[in-house]
């Protein structure tokens, strides 16, 4: 089995991990009130690395989070992720962020559930999802990642067809409370945790994906987003911006 470095910052968590097969040997987690990916990325990675007592030339592969999630912390986890790729000539391994939190949920419940439905926060009432269903020691993709607009009023049926029909279903991610504040009146024996995905729970995938050799390519792999990005307005709170664009041009 190699020993794999997995990455994970689609969302305000930045967690790092280190494992052989599906045994976490090291890991390092943590959540803030902002994108603090930039400044505590790296020292994580050094961090565990330490605490592994391992060499970063033993790293067989790295995995990263791929989405959906952040822009800009996918942006930031997935350009380190290459950059060490490349500096160690090991291979890339691209997690899903949502499979990552069905994983996260079989860890966290003392019974399988029938169905996991991933949500991580879309901003409004959107989120995006996926919903797996138990598939041996792993899970099965039911219903595919999507962007999907929280409305009670279509009825379960339609947001959550395979998980509608099931009694036993847990919600997971960092929209989970969101999600039972829409659907209240519709989902009665669900069960919601709040949480964000953590890299020691790609174990499992990422270990599979090596034996499979699938490996992405360095130079053009990019993270899912499932939206554009979009910027929002520059801060002037001194109204220099405007006041440098309607000055005339120097002669």
């Amino acid at each position: 089995m190699p020993l794999i470095l997995a990455i994970e910052t689609a969302t305000l968590a930045c967690s790092v991990a280190v494992f052989k097969g599906e045994k976490v040997i090291a890991h390092r987690h943590d959540i803030g009130p902002s994108y603090v990916h930039a400044e505590r990325l790296l020292p994580f990675i050094d961090h565990v690395l330490r605490d592994a007592g391992i060499a970063s030339k033993e790293l067989g592969a790295i995995a990263v989070s791929a989405g959906p999630g952040s822009y800009t912390g996918l942006r930031i986890g997935v350009a380190t992720a290459k950059g060490l790729c490349h500096a160690l000539e090991i291979p890339l391994i691209a997690t899903d962020t949502l499979e990552s939190l069905a994983f996260q949920a079989s860890r966290m419940t003392t019974r399988p559930p029938d169905a996991v439905v991933a949500v991580l926060d879309a901003r409004r009432d959107e989120v995006y999802t996926a919903t797996y269903a138990p598939n041996g020691s792993g899970w099965a993709v039911v219903e595919p990642t999507r962007a999907l607009i929280l409305e009670p009023h279509v009825g379960l049926d339609h947001l959550f067809p395979f998980a509608a029909s099931h009694p036993h279903v847990v919600v997971i991610g960092d929209a989970a409370q969101k999600t039972q504040r829409l659907l209240s009146s519709l989902t009665d024996s669900w069960s919601f945790i709040e949480g964000h995905p953590n890299a020691m729970d790609t174990s499992a995938p990422a270990t599979q994906r090596f034996a499979n050799r699938e490996f992405e390519d360095l130079a053009y792999f990019e993270p899912r987003y499932l939206k554009e990005f979009i910027a929002g307005t520059p801060r002037d709170p001194l109204g220099l911006r405007n006041r440098a664009l309607d000055s005339p041009p120097l002669s």
